[in-house]
């Protein structure tokens, strides 16, 4: 068998034959341009290519008449239009085009002409077909059973052309059974098979599937042999025919026609139409089915259901919905239009109306009844059974029709007699007939509900209606200012307006509008119209609910419930249905009435409205109500109150009388006229009450001012002879004086009274206005009296003065006579009778105060008339003396009864402070009396008495000292040598006296201060005592755990126990201590005892607590078993004691329990001693992974406590690893992880294969294959430290590699880590200088220049990349990229400047300059003479530092210390970049960097441990701000350094420090900052100042490194807008006041220029320098002081 070609190979083969022939070339190309179409093939009839039909099938007439349009005469022009556009037209012209062309020639013979023209048609035809396929392409793959109809359209010829044409590969078969093989089954090529191997002869074929497949088809065909043939049906091929054999009959066709017509048939199938066309006939078939079957079951369910298609039940059910229809317009409610109603008469008319209704609705529920009944019996007698409540009579067998009106015969039969069958048929009919009736129910019950809902819908209307013709709010506020009197016509009529004499606006409803004290009412209200129409709607449902149903009803108990076989059926029909339901259900109804209530409700709030317009008579009204008038007929108000009072009542009564009597608000009508009836009165009664008052009170006032006139005249006119008489009349003209004024104000008033009595006419008698009339002259008179009075006032105070001489003389005779009197030595005599005496003084001071009342009078006389004042010196002397006697005499005789009192009375009662105060007053007495008395008898006499009693009292006050004890009576006993206590009299002061007690006075003084003193020292010991009782140790639950407590806050515990401990010691020390020493001796060893317990406690507690946490994970447990075994006996005794402690919780007991301290001395050298071992412990992880020494023990314990989950350590990487957030472990699949039984998502599931290592900015770098986190975690981390240098070694190797293949930018961006980018590139750049400057040939400044301009092209293309946007990696990426070249840029620039072109120039060699050193296979960083290998520590995407000259200073004066194996000592003020350029300086040789801030809490051990670590790890440690350090430890660790320098000197790999042996990194360095000057400073140990190069940092260039920032976040103008924002800084520390708040240093310059940044990334179109500016603003405003702020603008 030959080569079988391809499909494609074909395709290509049968192409490039029909390229090959130039006519079918060119017939393609103006195909293409669109100038062939498509040509009906009309002739040619006997070519053999086509299969044509001569005749029409009748089917095909009848479609094409079907479609046929009709025939319309277009338009001329469109006529043209259509015609160009015919086929043949179409043909012609192409036809034409082409033989004038010269593509086809003129034809000379039909056969030529035939064959072009039908080339032209295949051509044209295929195209058609094959736009048509693409059209039809997306019906034809559908499924849809009705398919769309298509166009009718003759079958083209282009795609049997080109299937045709198609040239097969030869085959070549030696017999039939490699034929079969072959499973050809194209038609055409089997048939090429046959043609080309004719020894073959012929082939069997049958059809390749079943005909039940829809994949069927005629010439779906396969080869086979004999034996596999169906007999009945197969096919043979031969090389001139195809013979098909089915059934016996033979159908023989030549083999062309057959391949014709498989052509015809292959493309008739590419139609929808046909190649579905199976699928849809059965579809078709089975729709048909269905919709048949349901059809005619819908027909039986409906004949048999369905009452209106039964003939006999049908005129019953029509005869009902007539009555129904008829009864339906009826209403339930009645209205009178034009009428307004009371709600009385509302309610009156409804039962009317509803009382008709009743009436109609039983007529129609009788007829209904009938009409039912008829058409039942009818239906039953119809079905063959005489109905229960007929008579049997053979009359009553023939019935009519009620349609045909042909009588026929019912069948009569006896229930007696009736079969099983015929009993359950008359179940059956009673059944349907039951049915029937409650239908009729039914409809009965749905028009009793409409005509409700109907009714209730027309009232609604109609409210709502007349709700419309409300008026509007701001016309009723109108209408209280629009009140005129009610116009009448001749006849009495009041006039109604317009808007009233329209009948169609007459108000539904009247409401009265009540007036009462307290408010305004309507009456009926809106509840009662509420209730009266819901009263009407329930009366129309109890109405309609009272139409009973048919079919409970016994009127049917024939058919609900028939007599079978003489035994009546159980009625199971029901009571029908309710329609209380349904009126219970429906919602519509409801919103009918709700809309009611609400229409009602808006009525009544314009009503509200209205009557809001009546509130100011309502308030008046309530006003005049509530005033008492009986009361105010009493008062005497002024001309003001008449005023008001008169106006305001003539008003009321004016607005009251001008009321309307009823108003139109729509729905109602408001009727005022009782309101008004009531209103009227009201301001009358007030009027008639002021008429009265205002004629009296004018009369009453009249008739004083006269009457006080008269009288004032006649005093004035009055002549004085006596000195109170001329007194009396100047006071009195001083008086009328200022009275005269008033009178005449008065006057005034009662003038206005009378002109109100005159305004409002107010009756008032003709002899008020007479007497009024006088008023006036008698005021003038009276003035007259005073102008007369005032001239002669000079002569009558001289008379005065006289009259006043004698008086004064008069009084001081009386006075000389009374001290003449007081002078009487008996009055200090002590011999005299005091009784006497007293009487006598009694009697001199009487005398004395009258005296001294009448000169105080007659100085006031003197004062008033500015008279020279007299003074009575002679009378003060003598009252002075006069009470001092008294005095005297008072308090001998008080003093001798006082004394006498306390003699008697029990010492018991005697109180001290009282006793000691009246001392203290008749002592003060005495000392008054010596110094205002001569020499007498009598005071000396007192004071002896009172200086006694003064002397006895100390010892008085201390044998009343409470705190006297029985014991301390006893020695007082013993020392007076008398029986003081127990006395059977009880004991007095004069017993005391008597046994001479108070001769032992110092004695009985010295045992009451012992008393004093032991008592206080006892109340101090009390209290003690008692603050400790209720003292309890404050005891928390241990991590919510119920057993396991700790002591919580001790600190009240801790001040109560060092003042008890100082209030004992003061006991203890005081001589008054003796009866309490014992007591006081137990408190001092108890509060000893808990102090010393306490401090073991609480120190157990903090151990227990840091170490409970340790002990409780598996793997310390594992790992330290001796130490978790001790731990367990102490958390044991420890959770023991707290659980007694929780139960007893007092302080002092439970810290005091014998053996306790014990306990927690054990249980604290056990703690020492397991902390000791942890200390070991922890050493010796840090020993394998030298990092752990840069964390605390609590931290790394934390991490040793899970080191068996990986994942738990992952928060603890960055404490180890700066630039590592996480490690990324590998995930199990998705199998392995699953948990069986699960359907949610399974949860990760990680291995413990290290994949890779992520930064916090989100990078991730591989850490190649095989790295496990197995075993201890230090082990595996020290794997991670190691795979992290070798893959960054690995990686940069790569980059190196990979920048020679690709352009820069690229590069960037290419995925390598932002580490290895930028070490890379600085490799680069520093190999591409050096070749510049060691060029063998050529101009090395040229070379530099050259290279200059690369740097910028490569910075500017880097500020392209980074002003658009990037992911936040690249940006970080590309940031730190453009710091480094813009620092590489300006060191060209500085070269080129300074002209260098050899590589030794010091220019360059000072500059930090990395190279790949091919011997070490490294990569190496040089400076100067030094040379560092890069350390390959992870940084992450992390920003770097601005270099500016200042850091390559810094730089190179710390590469300088690191050659000589010295450390870096950055000093300067805050601010200048000291740590943040060494941790640069780490970055650029990838070494890691610990920052460590000192203070002076360090101490050598610390600090040992902390250079242990550095010296073990390699890295770097800057310790910030050294010199705060105390300058003892700073020698140690001067020593220590020494240790370390020495070693890296002597090039060990090992070493002893602080006396252990440990390894030494070479790579080890130890930096320190300064800050010089500042408080608390240390200066420097000469031997630790050698050990540190000193380096002097200054305030950095603020301007350049803005530059470079602004540069990198990628602003163009960057220089300019640096140096003004660091001028703009500048000015603000300098201007602005001084806060601690306020930050103008780099950080802040750091912070604002990300700011811009970012902002800038935001607003891309924005100005930079408006980005700047906001930037600027937004983060410095906020913080600024008002003052600042505005400066600051």
């Amino acid at each position: 068998m030959a080569f079988k070609l391809s499909e494609n190979e074909l395709d290509l083969k049968s192409i490039g034959e029909l390229s090959e022939n130039p006519l079918l070339t060119r017939l393609n190309s103006i195909r293409a341009k669109g100038r062939l179409s498509f040509v009906t093939p009309t002739e040619n009839q006997g070519d053999t290519q086509f299969l044509t039909f001569e005749h029409t099938t009748k089917a095909q007439e009848r479609t094409r008449k079907r479609q046929q349009p009709i025939k319309l005469e277009p338009l001329p022009v469109l006529k043209v239009h259509q015609d160009h556009k015919m086929p043949d037209y179409i043909y012609e012209q192409n036809r034409n085009r082409l033989i004038a062309s010269g593509v086809l020639k003129s034809p000379r013979s039909p056969e030529e002409k035939s064959s072009t023209k039908s080339l032209v048609q295949f051509l044209e035809h295929g195209e058609a077909v094959k736009k048509k396929k693409q059209i039809q392409r997306p019906s034809a793959d559908s499924l849809s059973p009705s398919p769309a109809k298509l166009s009718r359209t003759s079958i083209g010829r282009r795609g049997l052309y080109e299937a045709s044409s198609l040239t097969y590969p030869k085959y070549y078969f030696h017999d039939r059974e490699e034929v079969i093989k072959a499973n050809i089954g194209d038609p055409l090529q089997i048939a090429k098979i046959i043609r080309e191997n004719e020894h073959i002869g012929f082939l069997y074929m049958i059809s390749a599937v079943p005909r039940s497949s829809i994949e069927y088809d005629t010439y779906n065909l396969k080869v086979v042999n004999y034996e596999n043939i169906n007999k009945n049906d197969y096919y043979t091929i031969s090389k001139k025919a195809v013979t098909h054999v089915y059934n016996n009959d033979i159908e023989f066709i030549e083999i062309d026609r057959w391949e014709q017509e498989y052509l015809y048939h292959r493309e008739l199938t590419k139609i929808p139409i046909f190649s579905l066309f199976r699928k849809w006939k059965a579809f078709n078939v089975w729709k048909k089915n269905v919709r048949s079957k349901k059809i005619s079951g819908c027909r039986k369910s409906l004949q048999k259901d369905l009452f209106i298609v039964n003939h006999y039940l049908r005129p019953a059910l029509l005869k009902i919905n007539e009555l129904c229809y008829q009864l339906s317009f009826m209403g339930l409610c009645s209205i009178e239009k034009y009428h307004t109603y009371t709600l009385q008469e509302f309610k009156a008319a409804q039962v009317v109306r509803l009382g008709e209704v009743t009436e109609r609705l039983e007529e129609f529920r009788n007829e209904a009844k009938d009409v039912v009944r008829k058409a039942c019996r009818i239906a039953l007698r119809a079905a063959g059974f005489i109905p229960d409540d007929c008579a049997r009579e053979s009359s009553e067998g023939r019935f009519k029709m009620p349609e045909s009106g042909s009588f026929i015969e019912l069948p009569t039969g006896d229930s007696e007699k009736m079969t099983y069958t015929e009993q359950a048929s008359k179940r059956h009919h009673c059944m349907r007939l039951t049915c029937f009736i409650r239908l009729n129910d039914y409809l009965i019950e749905n028009t009793m509900h409409v005509l409700t809902v109907n009714s209730a819908s027309s009232l609604l209307n109609y409210l709502t209606d007349k709700l419309k013709r409300t008026p509007s709010a701001d016309v009723i506020q109108k209408w209280i200012t629009e009140e005129k009197p009610e116009v009448t016509d001749k006849k009495g009529a009041p006039v109604l307006e317009k808007q009233e004499e329209d009948e169609s606006l007459v108000p539904m409803f009247l409401t009265e509008l009540i007036l009462t004290v307290e408010s305004l009412l309507f009456q009926p209200s809106l509840e009662d119209i509420l209730d009266g129409i819901s009263g009407a709607i329930n009366h129309f449902q109890n109405t309609v609910l009272s139409v009973p149903n048919l079919v409970p009803d016994s009127y049917f108990d024939a058919f609900t419930s028939p007599y079978i076989n003489n035994k009546m059926e159980e009625k199971t029909c029901g009571f029908g249905p309710s329609l209380s339901a349904v009126f219970d259900d429906d919602k519509n109804f409801h919103t009918i009435i709700f809309q009611i209530k609400e229409a009602i409700q808006a009525a009544f709030e314009s009503a509200q409205l209205y009557a809001a317009t009546f509130e100011k008579f309502q308030i008046f009204f309530k006003e005049n109500e509530s005033l008492d008038l009986q009361d105010l007929k009493l008062q005497e108000p002024g001309v003001k109150f008449f005023s008001e009072q008169l106006e305001k009542y003539h008003r009321q009564h004016k607005d009251a009388v001008a009321l309307r009597p009823t108003r139109n608000v729509g729905l109602l009508l408001i009727d005022t006229k009782q309101l008004k009836e009531k209103l009227i009165p009201s301001p009358l009664r007030c009027l008639e009450v002021l008429n009265y008052m205002l004629p009296r009170l004018s009369k009453k006032k009249v008739d004083a001012i006269i009457s006080e006139a008269q009288d004032a005249e006649y005093k004035l006119e009055f002549v004085p002879t006596t000195t109170i008489e001329y007194v009396n009349s100047l006071v009195f003209l001083d008086e009328i004086q200022e009275r005269i004024e008033s009178l005449d104000d008065e006057g005034n008033v009662v003038v206005q009274m009378y002109k109100l009595i005159e305004q409002y006419q107010v009756p008032t008698p003709p002899e008020d206005f007479a007497v009024f009339a006088t008023m006036k002259p008698s005021i003038v008179a009276v003035r007259n009296a005073i102008d007369k009075s005032v001239g002669d006032r000079e002569t009558s105070i001289k008379q005065f003065c006289l009259h006043l001489g004698r008086d004064l003389e008069d009084l001081n005779n009386e006075v000389n006579e009374v001290k003449m009197i007081a002078q009487d030595p008996q009055i200090l005599d002590i011999n005299a009778d005091q009784e006497k005496i007293k009487v006598m003084l009694n009697e001199l001071l009487l005398v004395l105060d009258d005296l001294q009342k009448r000169a105080f009078q007659y100085k006031s006389y003197q004062k008033n008339f500015k008279v020279e004042v007299s003074k009575f010196d002679a009378l003060e002397e003598v009252s002075a003396e006069l009470k001092l006697k008294q005095l005297l005499w008072d308090s001998l005789s008080e003093w001798d009864q006082l004394q006498q009192e306390w003699l008697k009375s029990k010492f018991d009662s005697l109180d001290p402070e009282f006793l000691n105060g009246q001392v203290s007053k008749y002592a003060k007495f005495v000392t008054q009396l010596e110094k205002g008395l001569p020499p007498n008898s009598v005071v000396p006499q007192l004071k002896s008495k009172v200086e006694k009693m003064k002397e006895k009292l100390p010892v008085i006050i201390d044998l009343r000292n409470p705190t006297l004890k029985p014991r301390h009576w006893a020695a007082i006993e013993q020392t007076v040598d008398a029986t003081l206590v127990d006395l059977e009299v009880p004991l007095t002061l004069e017993k005391l006296i008597e046994l001479h007690v108070f001769d032992f006075g110092q004695e009985i003084q010295d045992i009451s201060g012992q008393a004093s003193g032991e008592a206080a020292l006892e109340t101090i010991l009390k209290k003690v005592e008692d603050s400790w009782k209720t003292t309890e140790f404050v005891v928390l639950p241990h991590r919510d755990s119920k057993d396991v407590f700790i002591l919580g806050g001790t600190d009240d515990i801790q001040v109560l126990l060092d003042d008890s401990t100082i209030n004992i010691a003061t006991i203890a020390s005081s001589r008054y201590v003796g009866p309490l020493k014992a007591r006081v001796d137990e408190w001092q060893k108890q509060l000893a005892l808990f102090n010393q317990t306490l401090e073991e406690w609480l120190n157990c507690q903090r151990n227990w607590l840091y170490l409970e946490s340790i002990f409780n994970a598996p793997d310390i447990q594992r790992q330290l078993p001796a130490e978790a075994k001790m731990f367990l006996q102490v958390d044991k005794s420890w959770k023991e004691i707290m659980r007694k402690v929780n139960r007893l919780p007092n302080a002092l007991r439970a810290a005091t329990q014998p053996g306790l301290l014990e306990t927690f001395q054990n249980n604290n050298a056990l703690l020492d001693q397991i902390q000791k071992c942890l200390e070991a412990y922890l050493e010796s992880k840090r020993v394998i992974f030298p990092r752990f020494y840069f964390l605390s023990n609590d931290e790394l314990l934390e991490i040793l406590a899970q080191t068996r989950n990986p994942q738990a350590v992952q928060p603890h990487l960055r404490k180890c690893f700066d630039s590592i957030s996480k490690l990324e472990f590998a995930l199990l699949p998705p199998t392995e992880g699953k948990i069986p039984g699960m359907d949610a998502e399974p949860e990760k599931v990680y291995t413990n294969d290290i994949l890779a290592m992520l930064s916090p900015e989100g990078e991730r770098v591989s850490l190649g294959k095989g790295l496990k986190a197995r075993g201890n975690v230090e082990e595996w981390l020290g794997k991670v430290e190691e795979a992290m240098f070798t893959s960054l070694r690995r990686l940069c190797k790569a980059a190196i590699a990979d920048y020679l293949g690709k352009q820069r930018t690229v590069w960037v961006v290419a995925g390598h880590p932002s580490q290895v980018i930028l070490t890379v590139s600085q490799i680069m750049w520093c190999r591409d200088l050096t070749e510049c400057l060691e060029k063998e040939e050529g101009n090395h400044l040229e070379a530099l220049e050259d290279f200059e301009k690369v740097n910028f092209e490569r910075l500017n293309a880097l500020a392209a990349i980074v002003r658009g946007t990037l992911p936040k990696l690249h940006r970080n990426i590309i940031t730190a990229l453009i710091t480094i070249d813009v620092h590489a840029r300006d060191i060209v620039t500085e070269l080129v400047q300074a002209k260098v072109q050899v590589v030794d120039s010091f220019d360059w060699q000072r500059q930090l300059r990395y190279y790949w050193d091919v011997d070490l296979d490294n990569c190496v960083a040089r400076m100067a003479l030094s040379q560092y290998t890069y350390g390959y520590e992870y940084l992450g995407a992390c920003p770097r530092l601005v270099i500016t000259p200042l850091t390559d200073r810094c730089y190179l004066c710390l590469m300088g210390a690191l050659q000589l194996d010295l450390g870096g000592a950055p000093a300067g003020p805050a601010g200048t970049g000291k740590t943040e350029t060494t941790k640069d300086l780490a970055k650029a040789l990838a070494i890691q960097c610990v920052v460590f801030n000192c203070s002076d809490g360090l101490d050598y051990k610390m600090m040992g441990r902390f250079f242990s670590g550095l010296a073990q790890s390699g890295a770097w440690c800057c310790f910030d701000e050294f010199n705060r350090i105390d300058i003892e430890v700073l020698s140690v660790i001067a020593q220590q350094l020494i240790t370390i320098r020495n070693a890296k000197a002597a090039k060990l790999s090992r070493f002893m420090f602080e006396g252990r042996e440990i390894k030494l990194v070479m790579t080890c360095a130890a930096f320190i900052t300064m800050n010089p000057g500042y408080a608390g400073r240390t200066e420097l140990p000469d031997n630790l100042k050698a050990l540190f190069r000193p380096f002097a940092m200054m305030v950095p260039n603020y301007a350049l490194i803005a530059e470079v920032i602004l540069y990198s976040e990628g602003f163009e103008s960057s220089k300019i807008l640096a140096r003004k924002m660091t001028q703009m800084y500048k000015l603000c520390s300098e201007q602005l006041s001084q806060q601690d708040h306020y930050d103008f240093g780099m950080r802040a310059v750091k912070s604002v220029l990300v700011m811009a940044g970012s902002l800038k990334r935001e607003n891309p179109d924005l100005s930079e320098d408006v980005v700047l500016i906001r930037a600027l603003r937004d983060s410095n405003l906020p913080k600024f002081l008002t003052d600042d702020a505005i400066l600051f603008r």
